[in-house]
């Protein structure tokens, strides 16, 4: 009876052991040696789209998600779990085309062999506006709008600048909120007035100041501080004499003011190509670089990399390589090698989806940024958005090229009739200045 007694002690005590063995095995097994190599083997599902769960198996992941990153092209996942051979994420939002999943450990990345197919997913809505071409506040409902070029703060206050619009005709800038279903405007003038003839807009959205340029006054500025609940401030840029005379009058139209969080300046362009920075606070302006001739359809600030200035040029831009194209200006050295470049393929009034050295836009317009660095195009001859990925890949997202119309919907049914201006907020939402049909549509992608 003893003995028996002894064996099973025996006997357990070893299966403990072995147990102990094995979850210490185990728990070894989960942390990630930086001695031996990360091994992928495969990830489920193969396709899908923003926010779909994903499983990516291999080995030497460890088991603190903290210190895994996951990327889709340069797209960012959230790591939510691992498991030493699995890792739990979520598919980011618009990572680009066929995709490759990299995996990246105390600085060791991967990637699996096969892409990712990535089902982008898009919805066109109505905001505000019925289709007349005038401008009159009020509810969402009931407003009507012909904006051509639009901004939004961090608050979700979407601010629309419009001009040429009723009888008779007005100029201005409003504000338009969702949330609080209204349209108010901040500053309004009969054509014969022209107190403040708007093009572009700007805000910092660290203060939430709100920035306008006078396009034909040189030096003239308006300020919408929301502390002061957006009263409009007329401000005059100071240059010095020399910089000043060199603005000719024939030239001294300034379509745009873009505000730049890398330098904490703002930047304009003048119609004869000549570039400059303004300080906010003390209204000093300097020249620092002088480009091609040529008015101007949009100006913008890529946040995921704040020193470059990108613009968009009409159809008069000297030399003829920079028309109806998209250029861009590194602010850090701006009369540098680089110099003012064009990135698209020359041409215009044309139609080209693909790497965005080849592609072809029709007039484009305004052009805005989410904080991916992802670049969003009001081809307003075209009737389209198009996007221009962060890895430079162009994709038209909602709209149907060649075809004017007024459709909300899924990016196959959507319509649109010359689109202008466009803005996006922090979520990465789209909105637009369809002005044409005279709405401010909201374009969400994911």
């Amino acid at each position: 009876m003893i003995n028996r007694y002894l064996l099973l002690t025996n006997l357990l005590g070893a299966l403990f052991y072995l147990s102990s063995c094995d979850n210490k095995n185990e728990i070894t097994e989960k942390v990630h040696d930086p001695s031996k190599p990360i091994v992928l083997t495969s990830f489920y599902p193969n396709e899908g789209g923003a926010r779909d769960k994903i499983l990516l198996d291999g080995e030497n992941f460890g088991k603190d998600p903290s210190k895994i990153n996951v990327y889709f092209n340069h797209a960012k996942a959230s790591v939510i779990s691992a498991s030493g051979n699995r890792i739990y994420a979520i598919v980011p939002r618009l990572p680009g085309a066929d995709p490759r999943i990299s995996v990246v450990i105390d600085g060791d990345s991967i990637a699996y062999e096969d892409s990712f197919i990535y089902h982008t997913q898009a919805q066109v809505t109505t905001v505000t506006g019925n289709g007349t071409k005038n401008f009159k506040p009020g509810p969402l409902s009931e407003a009507e709008v012909y904006g051509k070029y639009l901004e939004l703060d961090a608050e979700g206050n979407i601010f629309m600048s419009w001009r040429d619009g009723g009888n008779p005709a007005t100029f201005g800038v409003a504000r338009i909120n969702e949330q609080q279903n209204i349209v108010t405007p901040l500053i309004e003038s009969e054509a014969t007035g022209r107190v403040l003839y708007a093009n572009g807009l700007t805000v910092d959205r660290a203060t939430g100041m709100l920035t306008a340029a006078h396009e034909s006054t040189k030096e003239v500025i308006f300020t919408f501080d929301p502390r002061e609940a957006w009263y409009p401030r007329q401000r005059n840029v100071k240059y010095s004499t020399a910089h000043y005379n060199s603005i000719v009058d024939a030239d001294r139209y300034k379509n745009f003011v873009t505000f730049c969080p890398y330098d904490g300046y703002l930047y304009t362009r003048y119609r004869d190509g000549k570039i400059a920075k303004i300080d906010p606070q003390t209204l000093e302006a300097t020249i620092v670089h002088q480009g091609p001739y040529g008015s101007q359809y949009g100006q913008a600030i890529n946040p995921a990399k704040p020193w470059l200035l990108y613009i968009t040029l009409h159809s008069n831009a000297t030399p003829t390589e920079f028309r109806q194209g998209i250029s861009v200006l590194d602010l850090r050295d701006p009369n540098g090698t680089g110099g003012f470049k064009r990135l698209n393929a020359p041409g215009g009034s044309g139609f080209q989806d693909g790497p965005l050295a080849d592609a072809l836009f029709n007039y484009p317009k305004d052009i805005k940024f989410d904080n991916n660095g992802n670049m969003f195009v009001a081809d307003y001859g075209n009737h389209c958005i198009r996007m221009v990925s962060a890895d430079n890949i162009v994709t038209t997202v909602a709209g149907q090229p060649g075809t004017a119309g007024y459709k909300d919907g899924g990016p196959i049914e959507s319509l649109f009739n010359q689109p202008w201006g466009v803005a996006v907020n922090e979520q990465g939402d789209i909105y637009i200045a369809d002005w044409s049909n005279a709405r401010i549509r909201k374009l969400v992608i994911e």
